[in-house]
């Protein structure tokens, strides 16, 4: 009888998860796969180009890396601040957490030439993106930027417990780089 009762609770929960499911589909909120080329800007001076490469058959989860192709005088401050003049691309994992909303954590590294270059601060990028469509996210984000010496160990990351030298929200928007 056990058993019975299990198996009628396991029907009951699948049969809502379904139904949820198609009354969320059903209100025009389809579901969004992580996957493609992107190109995004600030409005303000600064271009990236993203690839989302997915991780999972369902379009899930995602590694994500993201290039700065064009800064604006703000963030060639910030290089210059630390004493650095270029900055790696952010490599990290990005996961849907809603049918239309994705959350990512990337890492970069601001760099200053040299043989061999010397590593001058660690960019920690977090955030959310929501899909307006399928071929266009809004990106909203926090950049934390660690001193080269967060990371005494050397693993490549800030140590637990150090905090960002600096820490700037910001917002950027991305449409599909589709040769259509």
């Amino acid at each position: 009888m056990h058993s019975k009762k299990t198996l009628f609770a396991l029907t009951i929960a699948v049969a809502l998860v379904g139904f949820l499911g198609f009354a969320a589909a059903s209100q025009g909120v389809p579901q969004y796969k992580l996957g493609g080329a992107f190109i995004g800007n600030n409005g303000a001076g600064n271009t990236w180009n993203a690839l989302q490469i997915p991780l999972d058959p369902a379009g899930r989860t995602a590694a994500l890396r993201v290039n700065l192709t064009n800064y604006n005088a703000r963030f060639a401050g910030l290089l210059a601040g630390f004493g650095a003049d270029t900055v790696s691309e952010f490599v990290g994992e990005e996961m849907m957490v809603g049918r239309d909303t994705a959350q990512y954590r990337t890492l970069a590294y601001a760099t200053a030439h040299g043989n061999p270059p010397q590593r001058r601060a660690i960019l920690v990028m977090t955030g959310t993106l929501q899909f307006d469509g399928p071929n266009n996210f809004t990106v909203s984000y926090t950049l934390e930027v660690y001193a080269a010496s967060a990371d005494a160990d050397m693993d490549g990351f800030p140590d637990a417990g150090v905090l960002p030298v600096l820490s700037l929200p910001a917002e950027d928007h991305a449409s599909r780089g589709s040769l259509n």
